[in-house]
């Protein structure tokens, strides 16, 4: 008897832990239609930028009392929804990433490095992997979180070399046009429940 009625308050207390740790780092998804990711260079006519219209990713976030953690955070952009208005620069920006064999460009958190608050934002020194056209590497960047009801966005910028994943900077007009090796990428993800 004695034992059942121990099993059983072990057995209730991990429920409730689970079910406590669980609201603690609520599970969040990306809201596509109000995140922003642009990528934005040069080229030797003019400079460019193209618009992902669609991204996806999770994350956890503890915010207890403000934020105390960030995990599983990721997000994919989806290449073939990347449009600058020009379908020639579409499709050169698709071929140089490898769209038919790589459809996302992808961003995994590896570690919330620190986290620091600021008027009702916190920075966030970041490390993660950034996989374009199938190389991955460790980037780090400072991004600024800001929750706000059932939504936290995280915006920020990271600058780049294409050929620092494998990519040759695109061309056009048999070669006379040539952009930039140096990109960046500014994003503002929103993260809702």
């Amino acid at each position: 008897m004695k034992d059942t009625s121990r099993i059983t308050a072990i057995t209730l207390m991990l429920l409730l832990l689970t079910a406590f740790n669980s609201q603690l780092l609520a599970q969040y998804k990306v809201d596509s239609k109000n995140s922003e990711l642009t990528v934005l260079g040069t080229s030797s006519l003019h400079d460019w930028e193209i618009v992902a219209e669609t991204l996806e990713g999770n994350a956890n976030f503890d915010l207890t009392g403000g934020l105390k953690a960030v995990n599983n955070l990721s997000f994919d952009v989806v290449v073939n929804s990347m449009k600058s208005g020009k379908s020639g620069m579409d499709k050169n920006t698709y071929d140089a990433l490898n769209e038919k064999k790589y459809k996302n460009v992808s961003y995994k958190l590896t570690k919330a490095n620190k986290i620091t608050p600021s008027g009702g934002k916190y920075k966030v020194d970041a490390t993660g992997n950034l996989s374009i056209a199938g190389k991955s590497k460790s980037v780090n960047m400072v991004v600024t979180v800001t929750p706000s009801g059932s939504t936290v966005s995280i915006a920020g910028s990271y600058k780049m070399k294409m050929t620092d994943f494998g990519i040759d900077p695109p061309t056009a007009v048999f070669g006379t046009i040539k952009t930039g090796d140096e990109i960046e990428i500014k994003f503002n993800v929103n993260y809702i429940k």
